[in-house]
């Protein structure tokens, strides 16, 4: 599983940081690392658009996605 830290950084950044890895890489699953409920919103429509699972996660202030 390939870790993602999109920590910080704002929209549409995280969903085009995904959208790369997932259109280049191999890995089939990913831990992407957000600290804003809006990204992860948007980073969930996202992968679940193009058929890709999506669990969310929260730790204390952050979330964590895993998305397969």
């Amino acid at each position: 599983m390939k870790e993602i830290d999109v920590r910080g950084l704002s929209c549409p950044e995280p969903v085009l940081i995904l959208k790369s890895e997932v259109e280049k890489s191999t890995d089939k699953s990913y831990k992407v690392l957000a600290n804003e409920a809006h990204t992860v919103k948007n980073l969930k429509l996202y992968a679940e658009s193009v058929g890709k699972k999506v669990s969310v996660k929260e730790v204390g202030d952050e979330y964590e996605l895993t998305v397969q």
